[in-house]
């Protein structure tokens, strides 16, 4: 089934497509409506329509330019735009076809209808040529040698003895290139395919060679391997701007593409990105945290950036055996938690490094549980812990001290987990509402201020609020519109130019849509 956008300003002419769509002919069904460019934007990283329609005259920017955008974040995009007869001929010479259908008024039910079979048409045929006779094709076909697996599978586990250097000279042996500077590791764990062709192992090898596919196309190197349980892990290797951001969101086509075509689906985990392949190990590990807190949300996509971000500990990521720690307090894992410790105390008995080491922890878990809407020391008597701290006289008693410790506060912690980012979330709407008046405010620059991506802060926003982004920057503007005009006599267009409006038809139309009045007749009537 594939998904579809209405974009019009005109609510009528979105009912009269509603009604005459032949919704269940084409195996279609609408996932979301937009007024404006704004929110169709908004809408767009939110539900990732397949098939966009939309009118070339809505508010802010045209629909040509809009289809342009999105086309430009996602080419298997089919757009079909409406128009008027006067500018149909100009705007067809004007854009490039392919992927944009142009239909001009009025529009019949016929013409809509068959410009529809014609984008899924497309659709069909680019994911048939593209991913699935791929994956058919070389289904088969023989898998990486041993050696390469091995090598690969050794830079994830461990610490490489050998230097940078001597690795790469390994690794160009055997043909494992990659000579970009970012580095980061994927780990995901694939569902069991349900009556699909491929079933059973056929399955997670047909995905394997989608994913390396995909990379490839889009720009990354890439090399996977198997592991055990149905896990795949992944070494990507990038040198343009934003390459996680656009992992990420590869990552979530991948997974709409697995659901249609193999009824399966994964979860991921997206380590950091570090710059040289000794630094590897580093990135498996926070790649594997991240599968272990992702949840069943889809798309079921976690980077360890964002759960760094929620968990304040990115700045951890230099410190591994304390940012282990801080991880296993954080997903509530006491057995690693314990035996991360009892390793660390079975081999160093310098009491001062102990203490020194513990003060530091202390000082993480106290981020973390705030960061998580806990305050530990209500619950853990600070000065009585640190002082019990420096009174230790072996490191097995100052052991103990931080197993009771941990233990405590992964209870406390478990229960506030899902604060986290409710405490995203209210650093976001304290920042809307600071900067309402400045015009650039937007989803990017919000989510950059907050330090998380673009997509996953679209889709928490929307989880956490019931309300998408765009919808929510508008009512708070006008919330803001309405106090101006019952108190204040400033003229409209100053009104709009203080909310963040530059364009005073676009305030206009945003305070009729909401509040159902023109700003002139509320301050008149309202």
């Amino acid at each position: 089934m594939y998904s579809v956008m209405l974009i019009d300003d005109d609510l009528m002419i979105r009912d009269y497509l509603r009604s005459v769509i032949e919704w269940d002919r084409l195996d279609l069904r609408l996932v979301c409506e937009a007024g404006d460019s704004e929110t169709a934007k908004d809408y767009f990283q939110l539900y990732k329509p397949e098939i966009v329609i939309t009118d070339i005259s809505i508010p802010i920017i045209s629909g040509i330019e809009l289809a342009k955008e999105f086309i430009r974040e996602d080419n298997e995009l089919r757009v079909i735009v409406i128009t008027g007869l006067n500018d149909f001929d100009y705007i067809r010479s004007s854009v490039s076809l392919g992927a944009i259908d142009l239909l001009s008024k009025p529009i019949s039910a016929e013409d809509i209808n068959q410009s529809l079979e014609k984008a899924t048409s497309q659709l069909r045929k680019m994911r048939q040529q593209e991913h699935t006779s791929q994956a058919l094709n070389k289904l088969l076909s023989e898998n990486q040698t041993e050696l390469r697996e091995r090598c690969v599978s050794r830079l994830f586990d461990h610490r490489p003895e050998l230097g940078e250097e001597n690795i790469r000279e390994q690794m160009s042996l055997l043909s494992l290139d990659f000579p970009e500077k970012n580095f980061a590791a994927v780990v995901l764990h694939l569902e069991s395919g349900q009556g699909c062709e491929l079933c059973g192992a056929a399955f997670p090898t047909a995905f394997r060679n989608m994913l390396d596919n995909a990379l490839q196309e889009n720009g990354f190197h890439a090399f996977t391997l198997f592991g055990q349980n149905d896990i795949l892990r992944c070494l990507v290797n990038w040198s343009f701007e934003n390459g996680e951001e656009k992992l990420e969101m590869l990552l979530g086509k991948l997974l709409k593409e697995a659901q249609f075509y193999f009824q399966s689906g994964f979860t991921a985990g997206i380590g950091g990105t570090v710059s040289a392949v000794t630094s590897l190990y580093s990135s498996a590990e926070q790649a594997a945290l991240s599968l272990e807190y992702a949840d069943n949300v889809v798309p079921n996509i976690t980077s360890y950036a964002n759960v760094g971000r929620m968990t304040n500990s990115s700045q951890a990521a230099s410190e591994q055996f304390i940012a282990s720690l801080t991880d296993c307090v954080q997903s509530y894992r006491l057995e690693d938690y314990k035996k991360l410790l009892e390793n660390y105390f079975d081999t160093q008995r310098n009491i001062e490094e102990c203490r020194e080491m513990s003060m530091q922890l202390l000082g993480r878990l106290s981020t973390l549980c705030y960061s998580n809407g806990v305050y530990p020391w209500n619950i853990i008597n600070y000065p009585s812990t640190v002082a019990e701290l420096f009174s230790a006289k072996t490191p097995n008693k100052i052991c103990q001290l931080l197993l009771d410790t941990g233990r405590c506060l992964m209870d406390v912690i478990f229960k506030h987990r899902s604060k986290s980012k409710n405490q995203l979330i209210h650093l976001a709407k304290i920042y809307i509402r600071e900067h309402l008046s400045d015009p650039e405010l937007s989803l990017e620059t919000v989510s950059s201020h907050i330090g998380l991506s673009k997509v996953y802060f679209c889709q928490l926003f929307h989880k956490e609020e019931g309300i998408s982004f765009n919808n929510y920057l508008n009512m708070e503007r006008i919330a803001l519109a309405k106090h101006l005009l019952k108190t204040g006599n400033k003229k409209i267009f100053e009104i709009s130019d203080e909310i963040g409006y530059s364009n005073p038809k676009y305030f206009n139309y945003v305070f009729k849509h909401i509040v159902g009045v023109t700003p002139l007749d509320f301050r008149e009537n309202g």
